[in-house]
């Protein structure tokens, strides 16, 4: 894991990124959040869920260009579902186009 941000931290230097634990130990607000593209991301969204072997289980990851969400993904491995969305491109289950 370490290399991946290594090497994230290398070819995209301009890039921020925003974990659950960097709020963690303060009052829960992101106090540096500029214009930067910015990668928000909770590796284990449902950590209850997780820690009593419940099925709803995601990861999170979002990018946020000049403070607009652009992309938002969704995965929940045990289940297989993966949501992506696309700012003006729609939004998909494992691939699929959904509709509201």
């Amino acid at each position: 894991m370490f290399s991946i941000f290594y090497l994230s931290r290398n070819a995209f230097p301009s890039h921020k990124f925003i974990g659950e634990e960097t709020t963690a130990d303060s009052d829960g607000l992101i106090k540096e959040f500029g214009n930067d593209p910015t990668w928000i991301i909770d590796p284990i969204d449902g950590t209850m869920n997780f820690v009593h072997s419940h099925p709803m289980v995601s990861i999170s990851v979002g990018l946020v260009i000049n403070k607009r969400i652009i992309i938002g993904i969704v995965f929940a491995p045990v289940i297989d579902k993966m949501y992506t969305a696309i700012k003006g491109k729609g939004a998909f289950l494992n691939g699929k186009p959904m509709k509201v």
